[in-house]
């Protein structure tokens, strides 16, 4: 080839070259997508509701995919996802709803799932925007302290300051000496178990390791991931369809790669 010659390779010319030197396996996993259907409704689980909007985030790539509405049967659909782990908010014409939990999209396989808005009252809808609100600025956001702990039961009291705390919650118990993570369970208050403690009360908790007295709590992004929506309405609970991730969670979330 004579020096200072150009090699001129159409398009076409290229792509096929790219083709032939790839195995076809790997260009058939790249390829491989998932769908995503499923329903919307009230809180019961069954009445359809209409016109809302799921929005989607692939938790490792960080892509946010929003949906068509939901039709008159509450049904929406997403065709061709990335495979991957991914949350959920929820868009209705009476507000938005954030989900607290993730669920799953195979290759080449249809996932389907049934989603229950949950609405808030005024007060515990206020409380939780301000958490959230504190999450998305510092990673964490300040709820209250611990009383007081029951070594013989394992069980702590935390007296709520800010906000609010829920059943399933992530939190972070943080002292001199104390530090560590886990996920609410067993949350009671008022003489019985309950989802949500507005700040005032005391919560009592099953405790995964012993806490002091003065301990702070705090509560974590949900599963290090941040909620779709600042000021929600309410939940957008998973009812159906999913598979709870609590079995294989752990305090590093940095097995899937998560992106923010």
């Amino acid at each position: 080839m004579r020096r200072g010659a150009k090699v001129l390779v159409s398009w076409g010319s290229a792509l096929a070259l790219i083709l032939a030197f790839t195995p076809a396996a790997l260009i058939s996993q790249a390829a491989a997508k998932g769908d995503l259907v499923g329903l919307v409704t009230e809180k019961d689980g069954s009445t359809p509701v209409a016109g809302a909007v799921v929005v989607v985030r692939n938790l490792t790539t960080g892509i946010v995919t929003e949906g068509a509405r939901s039709d008159a049967k509450g049904a929406f659909s997403f065709p061709g996802l990335a495979p991957g782990l991914y949350a959920l908010g929820v868009t209705s014409s009476r507000g938005s709803y954030n989900s607290q939990d993730f669920f799953g999209v195979s290759a080449d396989k249809t996932a389907r799932i049934t989603v229950a808005l949950e609405s808030y009252d005024e007060a515990a809808a206020a409380a939780a925007a301000a958490v959230i609100k504190e999450q998305r600025d510092k990673g964490e956001a300040f709820i209250g302290r611990v009383v007081e702990y029951h070594p013989d039961a394992k069980e702590a009291e935390v007296l709520v300051e800010v906000g609010l705390i829920q059943d399933k919650d992530r939190i972070h118990v943080k002292g001199q000496v104390t530090d560590f993570y886990q996920d609410m369970s067993a949350l009671r208050a008022y003489g019985a178990r309950t989802k949500r403690v507005l700040s005032g009360y005391t919560a009592l908790f099953h405790a995964v390791k012993p806490c002091q007295a003065g301990d702070f709590v705090y509560i974590v992004c949900k599963r290090g991931v941040p909620p779709f929506f600042l000021a929600p309405l309410g939940i957008a609970a998973i009812v159906a369809g999913y598979a709870p991730l609590s079995a294989t969670y752990t305090e590093d979330v940095s097995q899937y790669k998560i992106k923010y």
